[in-house]
């Protein structure tokens, strides 16, 4: 099942024309998987993705675990591994999967990888699940 997107997001957003435009999925499995190529645009030292780039992703593929629930979140902390550097123009998927969820909080881990399988980068966070009200606006001013 497609997530929703939103328009002016870096990482999701289609209209963001500097943004990541990456794609997510919920699988049958839950788990999340999200699909983005990085561009040149996106490297820090030539040639090479730069790791907020990563980050941003890998944040966003472990938090959209609330969104297959029907549910916003926000991050509450983020710890990432990089294994290896990750070049521009080549296409990047991540698979998040959830580790606990509760009634206000979730904690999630997951692993961003090449088309060959190597790994780039891990990531665990925990994230906050948006109150009902807090969402509520937010859908209804976006």
């Amino acid at each position: 099942m497609e997530q929703i997107l939103f328009p002016g997001c870096f990482v999701c957003g289609p209209d963001n024309e500097w943004g990541l435009k990456g794609t997510f999925e919920t699988l049958p499995s839950g788990e999340v998987k999200g699909v983005f190529t990085p561009h040149q645009r996106h490297c820090g030292y030539e040639g090479i993705v730069h790791g907020g780039i990563i980050m941003g992703f890998l944040d966003e593929v472990l938090g959209r675990l609330a969104l297959a629930r029907d549910r916003l979140f926000l991050t509450r902390t983020l710890e990432v591994t990089f294994r290896k550097a990750a070049a521009p123009d080549r296409p990047l998927t991540a698979l998040a999967r959830e580790v606990e969820w509760s009634r206000k909080k979730f904690l999630a881990e997951g692993t961003l990888t090449e088309e060959s399988g190597a790994v780039v980068a891990t990531a665990k966070g925990t994230f906050l699940v948006m109150t009902e009200s807090m969402e509520r606006k937010l859908l209804k001013e976006g």
